[in-house]
């Protein structure tokens, strides 16, 4: 795979900094961090959590956005940091089918399973979609359970607070090579059903005191 671009590394690394010096952002569970290609799968409470999760993958990851971003000199930036279009009247199979192009590429993919940012902090729940997206690529899932953007940021604040405590955790990778032999529509809910309760474990931990590595 060609490397990532100098403006899509400037741009992380401005991030980076300023989510460390406003929100002393840390990362747990690199140990899990797989290469190759996988959907990275969040919680959603905020428009910080792209920019919380990308700053914390050690290499490049890809984003969908809305294809109305894409106008004027913005949607070429948004672009250049590997954000790719989605049309608003586009159906589920046709996201499905560019989402498995990259992921045949080698490509990380942000996924936010819920479908929709949080209004309470709660997990809402898991889309079917995911589990079928790893039956169709094969790859894998990579948990990331994103804190402290709901408070920095939430459906209810027009601006960001400049001030707070964020961390993204990863938790073990879910491998379509473990549901490979089930009948695809079982794997699939419970594929879902194993998300979940991953999510649910890396809050768990994080608020348990976030000690040794995380499930």
């Amino acid at each position: 795979m060609k490397k990532p671009t100098f403006l899509y590394r400037f741009v992380i690394f401005s991030v980076k900094v300023f989510f460390k010096i406003f929100y002393h952002h840390k990362v747990y569970g690199l140990e899990h961090y797989i290469p190759g290609s996988a959907l990275i799968a969040a919680n959603h409470v905020s428009f910080f959590d792209p920019p919380a999760i990308a700053v914390s993958c050690p290499g490049e990851i890809h984003f969908l956005a809305r294809q109305t971003l894409f106008k004027s000199y913005f949607g070429k930036f948004i672009s250049a940091v590997n954000s790719h279009p989605v049309q608003k009247e586009a159906t589920n199979l046709r996201v499905m089918k560019d989402i498995c192009v990259m992921l045949k590429e080698g490509k990380k993919v942000l996924m936010f399973p819920e479908g929709t940012r949080s209004k309470d902090n709660i997990l809402q729940p898991i889309k079917p979609g995911m589990g079928l997206l790893l039956s169709k690529s094969e790859s894998a899932i990579l948990p990331a359970y994103v804190h402290g953007t709901f408070a920095i940021w939430n459906r209810n604040q027009k601006y960001p607070k400049l001030w707070g405590r964020t961390a993204v955790i990863f938790g073990s990778p879910i491998l379509w090579s473990d549901y490979a032999d089930m009948d695809r529509k079982e794997a699939q809910e419970l594929i879902a059903l194993r998300l979940t309760q991953s999510l649910g474990e890396l809050r768990k931990w994080y608020q348990s005191g976030a000690e040794g590595i995380p499930p």
